[in-house]
């Protein structure tokens, strides 16, 4: 009967978005609280077609900045973000920042003409910093590399060994215990959002829905009280 209510069960959950993983810890640890009868696995596969393994059952719920809308699948934005340049306390673009009282400061195109661009092992069409920002201008890094951690991207960074572009909310989180500055791309920024994906038919499914009804929440503790109220 559990099982047929949407009440147990396991909600496997896949991943397009590598800083996604931080935002998801906050969500699953009181989802797990709240759902004990519900097993949660994550597929971290970066590089995987995440509509794929959703029409294939191989996962139930996708984590994606950038949807894939067809039709069978819903998508839900669940966080909204900024995507933003973060470089080293001691960076030329950091040293030139105005005073804190004043707007906030922007990077453009050409500035980072010269600059060793860290990122994550995505294809560089489905990179915001390329497609929303460098490429329109015409403009590339002098070195693109690659690093799969976000921590050790993150040292590299601190220690002026490159930039890279992040969620400014990761960013504020790791510039408490490091040196790293999160700049605005653009005068307007990049606004990006969370979205979790999945199949049409699973729409009433209990537990699937608590899940999106936490991660719209974001705050653990209101994800909990949100919890108790749909269980």
């Amino acid at each position: 009967r559990q099982f047929a209510r949407g009440e147990r069960g396991t909600l496997r959950i896949g991943m397009e978005c590598h800083p996604c993983y931080q935002w998801l810890l906050k969500i699953v640890s009181p989802y797990l609280a709240a759902w004990p009868t519900v097993e949660v696995d994550v597929k971290q596969k970066f590089q995987f077609g995440g509509v794929g393994a959703l029409f294939g059952y191989d996962i139930d719920l996708l984590v994606t900045p950038d949807p894939f809308f067809r039709p069978g699948l819903v998508y839900e934005p669940v966080f909204d973000y900024e995507q933003v340049l973060v470089v080293s306390g001691r960076h030329r673009l950091a040293q030139a920042l105005p005073d804190s009282r004043q707007a906030m400061p922007h990077v453009l195109p050409d500035q980072l003409a010269d600059e060793i661009l860290l990122t994550y092992p995505v294809e560089t069409e489905r990179l915001d910093i390329y497609n929303q920002f460098l490429i329109p201008a015409g403009v590339h890094p002098r070195r693109h590399k690659i690093i799969e951690n976000t921590d050790i991207m993150l040292q590299m960074v601190a220690s002026g060994r490159g930039v890279t572009a992040l969620p400014r909310w990761l960013v504020e989180e790791y510039a408490q215990k490091m040196d790293i500055v999160p700049l605005r791309l653009g005068p307007d920024g990049i606004a990006k959002q969370i979205h979790l994906g999945y199949r049409e038919g699973d729409a009433e499914v209990d537990y699937l829905r608590g899940f999106v009804a936490m991660a719209r929440e974001g705050d653990p503790l209101s994800c909990q009280r949100t919890a108790e109220n749909l269980t």
